[in-house]
């Protein structure tokens, strides 16, 4: 099929700006709107993991070279209970073969520099076009597809009146850069808490970012209080060969939510993507990593579909929601699980948790399970 398509994208975070650069590689012309100019786009203190999965994404758009200056690697991971005590240490050694010679578990980006490279790339591209504001959302063109990458409050989902399916959580999360001593270069951290799961992640030598989770009036009080006095709170969390020097950023509380918009059983030609179409506690790194799995699903259904006839617009977006689901419903399942089962006092609890620890620390499969799903997904063999 050699007609032009139009496409619409609205929402211009990293993963409507993954979608543009991937659906301009089918020679359409994509068009990106949000309510944001691009430095507010760009200009926010955020974190996030990478996992295998989305480095095979990245190179499948031939990004992964462009931003891998910009990643912080990360070859072991510690998790660990502090009401039990109980801890283990994933490395490289515990992954599959197929990616074990990339001799890392994971990759950390600051946003920004994400979002810089990927505007850079759209600038170069002739077929992506952006505006932002208010009342500019291109309204003389005819659209054949419309992608919703907002997020999970936006206005646009509640104007149409789409369900969405929501577990409040109660909590919040806090997030900032610190300078620390003592630290093992490359290793990342998850210390389930009973207010909730603290992680820390690394960022070059002496350098994390702390998502720091705990109840919505809880993370408030420390948003409000002095960096001194959050600084001497988080010492007494974080393992003893940890030395706190300073907070090196801004702080910053986002909601903790679990979601899942219904698709619509309609003839709309119209598709929600990343946190507009679900949301997850950010226990384990799944949230942007999904989102891009999405927007992989996406460019494989259109390149695929578009290329016999036009026609396929209509049923495409059943094809994607049914290819997602079983990849969004055990992200739901697992990080739920998580919260439930760790943070906690529960006592009864207690003795399942600290079997799980020894069977981790004792049996390698087990092991490669977790990693699988935490850096592969269970659609990674789709990737390609």
């Amino acid at each position: 099929m050699n007609n032009f398509l139009n496409f619409k994208i609205v929402g211009s975070g990293p993963t409507g700006l993954l979608l543009a650069i991937g659906l301009s590689k089918l020679n359409h012309n994509i068009y990106l709107i949000d309510l944001l100019e691009r430095e507010k786009l760009i200009n926010k203190d955020k974190t996030y993991a990478i996992t295998h999965s989305t480095r095979k994404i990245l190179s499948k758009f031939n990004l992964w070279e462009k931003l891998y200056s910009h990643f912080y690697k990360f070859d072991s991971l510690s998790i660990s209970d502090s009401v039990t005590s109980d801890f283990t240490i994933l490395t490289t050694s515990d992954l599959d073969n197929d990616i074990s010679s990339v001799d890392t578990i994971g990759w950390v980006v600051k946003h920004s520099d994400l979002m810089n490279v990927f505007f850079d790339e759209i600038d170069r591209v002739d077929n992506i076009f952006f505006k932002s504001s208010l009342d500019l959302s291109f309204e003389d063109i005819n659209f054949d597809y419309k992608f919703i990458s907002t997020g999970a409050n936006s206005n646009y989902k509640k104007n149409q009146n789409f369900i969405d399916f929501k577990k409040a959580y109660n909590q919040s999360c806090l997030t900032f850069e610190v300078l620390v001593r003592g630290n093992i270069n490359g290793r990342a951290y998850e210390i389930f808490r009973k207010e909730g799961p603290l992680a820390l992640l690394p960022l070059g030598t002496n350098r994390y970012q702390i998502i720091w989770t705990a109840s919505a009036s809880k993370s408030i009080d420390r948003l409000n209080s002095s960096k001194s006095f959050l600084l001497d709170n988080l010492s007494t969390i974080l393992p003893q060969y940890f030395k706190l020097d300073q907070i090196n950023s801004e702080i910053n509380i986002f909601p903790v939510s679990l979601s899942f918009c219904l698709p619509s059983f309609d003839f709309r030609k119209e598709i929600f993507v990343g946190d507009a179409l679900h949301t997850f506690h950010p226990v384990g790194g799944q949230g942007l990593n999904t989102c891009w799995r999405d927007v992989n699903v996406i460019y494989d259904i259109f390149n695929r579909d578009l290329s016999k006839s036009k026609k396929a617009l209509n049923v495409i977006k059943y094809k994607y929601y049914s290819k997602r689901f079983l990849d969004i419903f055990s992200t739901i399942v697992v990080t739920d699980s998580l919260i439930k089962f760790f943070a906690n006092n529960n006592k009864l609890l207690i003795p399942l948790r600290k079997i799980s620890f020894l069977l981790l620390n004792k049996f390698l499969f087990i092991r490669r399970i977790i990693l699988n799903h935490m850096t592969k997904s269970l659609v990674f063999s789709s990737i390609k």
